[in-house]
């Protein structure tokens, strides 16, 4: 690895670390327990950080905040996404309450997929994935989702070259052939499925939302309990996963927006008077 690329991973790796903080910031020995790195590559990046608006200095000089120039970067991702957030977001709330789990707005992103919106189920024993989380891609069921309809494996090379994809479970898929596999199956069906691939016990179903081209730019994902998430069949979550994703998709085709039925009858009672 070069040294150029080597000061960004660690510089990245910071940053990361920073998010984990509140308001009151993290003091460089915070920073070096959660990073590895020494103290003195922290003391060097943070200076750099500092210096360009990047990261700023608590008021007691003595801890760190991300800065205001990294929150307006930040800011314009979720710009980018707004217009699906709108989209999806009535979309992830009847999901919730139909089922009783968490249900997820997934990008993808090189080899992570990136958690951009989350409407929480009911049930007990919800996943702990709060929006900015990630994920490798290959152990995501949204990453699959959004792989299989793609018009090339550009972003497939991706996740698998340059280094070996790391075994998280027994069931962690690193071979780019068996993975491949998996994609077909996606595409057959409709929908991903990961199967404990990241965590025992736990499990996802993803549904693909499509582009004006017909190409994903996005999932929607409902992870949990394998027991509840795959039982009595993958099928049960999956077609309601699916007929969500592919409203969504609509909307985006046409350019309208529009809301899910359970949606749209709320918004009809709300409107009645009492006779």
């Amino acid at each position: 690895m070069s040294g150029e690329v080597q000061s960004l991973t660690r510089g990245l790796a910071i940053l990361e670390a920073l998010t984990e903080f509140d308001v009151d910031g993290a003091s460089l020995a915070d920073i070096v327990s959660r990073t590895g790195l020494s103290p003195s590559t922290v003391h060097r990046l943070l200076a750099t950080f500092v210096e360009g608006d990047y990261v700023l200095r608590g008021k007691d000089r003595n801890s760190y905040v991300l800065g205001h120039r990294i929150i307006s970067v930040a800011g314009s991702v979720q710009l980018r996404t707004a217009h699906l957030r709108v989209l999806a977001r009535p979309h992830l709330e009847e999901i919730a309450e139909q089922s009783g789990e968490t249900a997820n707005l997934v990008a993808l992103d090189g080899r992570t997929s990136v958690y951009i919106d989350q409407a929480e189920g009911t049930r007990v024993l919800r996943m702990s994935i709060r929006v900015g989380s990630t994920f490798p891609a290959n152990t995501s069921a949204s990453a699959k989702a959004i792989l299989a309809f793609q018009k090339s494996d550009d972003a497939l090379r991706l996740i698998f070259d340059e280094r070996r994809a790391r075994r998280y479970t027994r069931r962690t898929i690193i071979d780019p052939d068996t993975f491949r596999a998996d994609l077909k199956s996606t595409r057959d069906r409709g929908f991903a499925i990961e199967r404990e691939e990241v965590e025992e016990g736990v499990s996802c179903i993803a549904a693909p939302i499509l582009g004006p081209n017909a190409v994903a730019i996005a999932a929607i994902s409902v992870p949990g309990p394998t027991t509840r998430i795959l039982s009595p069949t993958p099928e049960r979550l999956g077609a309601l996963v699916m007929d969500h994703a592919a409203r969504i998709s609509r909307a985006l085709q046409t350019r309208a927006p529009t809301k899910p039925a359970g949606a749209r009858a709320k918004a009809e009672n709300t409107g009645r008077t009492k006779e």
